[in-house]
């Protein structure tokens, strides 16, 4: 990967963690992260390019992949454990 895609995928995942800070408790497809979560701060984006930064953050456990019995897949923040 070049230094512009991980560029963006690092501002995309900014956009999508920016949105959880003002929207902790949101849920949502890829799909409607896109549209609705950073659509307006990010126009012209893929959803491969959000589905690619959803999936960063997976991996640095900032969000949780979450797979409906139709297959659908939502995205959300962690949900925080007891101590």
């Amino acid at each position: 990967m070049n230094t512009h895609q991980d560029g963006l995928k690092e501002a995309v995942a900014a956009a999508i963690m920016a949105y959880l800070c003002a929207h902790p408790l949101a849920a949502d497809s890829a799909d409607g992260v896109l549209r609705w979560w950073i659509g307006g701060r990010c126009a012209g984006l893929s959803l491969e390019e959000v589905e690619s930064a959803l999936q960063l953050l997976v991996e640095r456990d900032l969000l949780r992949r979450l797979r409906l019995m139709d297959g659908t897949e939502l995205y959300a923040q962690p949900v925080p454990t007891r101590q």
